[in-house]
């Protein structure tokens, strides 16, 4: 009888362990399984950016960024400032007077065009070297506008109206377009020119955009009047209209358009940043162009 007892004391004992065993088990289990849901949930829901605003010593007259995504300003007093996207100052130079035309290029280097001595050339990276080219007179008797080609140049000359191009490392002229379709003839209307996927591109703020070959021949007008600027991304152009940036696919022609957060001068953009340009002020947010 006493062992009988003894017995079922036991087994009552070992019941109960049991159940507190278990317990506790689906405790820990539920306790690891909260746990690794409030770090996958930090993980998966980062803390919202900030912007990052920054002002200039002085107005901006120009902006732009290079392939890379970096952003180049040209100050009213010649300084050429350089920012990765983060706000960080990679470089600066500064002219005795703002480059007539500037382009960023690829990240290694970038191309300036001064017409007060036809002076071209380009600058380093961390815009500490910078190279100096006479213009030779005979491409063209008034340069209004270069911009590079690979290792040629492209030049629109003033007077007569004229769109050039140099042979390789530009030791002479390969192809001259006159350029007979313009609209208007101020030669002052024309603002930037730039080469992309081997097309060129005229600024005329008194018509859009002119396309041209590579050979020089006129292929289309895209875009409206009064245009301060363009940039590329991928296989588009964009300019900004009012409160939105207008996107044409270079080859289909199809057209999109977003909405800007700020109003400003300029609207740049990169894979996933947006610079917001205005008189002496920058602002730098996450943007999605796609």
């Amino acid at each position: 009888m006493e062992a009988l007892v003894n017995y079922k004391m036991m087994s009552g004992l070992i019941r109960w362990k049991n159940k507190s065993l278990a317990a506790f088990t689906l405790e820990s289990l539920l306790k690891s399984a909260l746990a690794i849901f409030i770090m996958f949930i930090t993980i998966e829901l980062p803390a919202q950016s900030k912007n990052i605003t920054f002002e200039t010593p002085a107005d901006i007259q120009w902006a732009g960024v290079d392939r890379p995504g970096d952003l180049f300003l040209i100050l009213k007093t010649g300084e050429v400032l350089k920012y990765d996207k983060t706000g960080k100052k990679i470089g600066t130079h500064t002219f005795k007077a703002s480059p007539t035309l500037y382009e960023p290029l690829d990240g290694i280097q970038s191309f300036y065009f001064i017409s007060d001595g036809n002076q071209y050339g380009n600058i380093s990276a961390d815009m500490t070297e910078v190279s100096q080219h006479q213009l030779d007179p005979s491409f063209a008797i008034s340069p209004w506008l270069v911009c590079p080609s690979l290792h040629e140049l492209w030049m629109m000359d003033s007077s007569d109206f004229s769109i050039k191009k140099t042979k390789l490392k530009s030791t002479s002229i390969s192809l001259e377009s006159i350029v007979i379709h313009l609209p208007s003839k101020n030669i002052k209307d024309y603002i930037y020119m730039r080469e992309y996927q081997n097309y060129l591109f005229l600024l005329d703020k008194n018509a859009g955009i002119h396309v041209y070959s590579g050979l020089g021949k006129f292929i289309k007008t895209i875009g409206q009047k009064d245009l301060a600027y363009f940039n590329f991304l991928g296989e588009e152009i964009y300019f900004m209209k009012g409160k939105q940036l207008v996107f044409i696919d270079l080859f289909s022609d199809e057209t999109r358009t977003l909405t800007l957060p700020l109003t400003c001068k300029f609207a740049l953009l990169n894979d996933d940043k947006l610079y917001s340009v205005e008189l002496n002020k920058v602002t730098i947010s996450d943007f999605k162009p796609y």
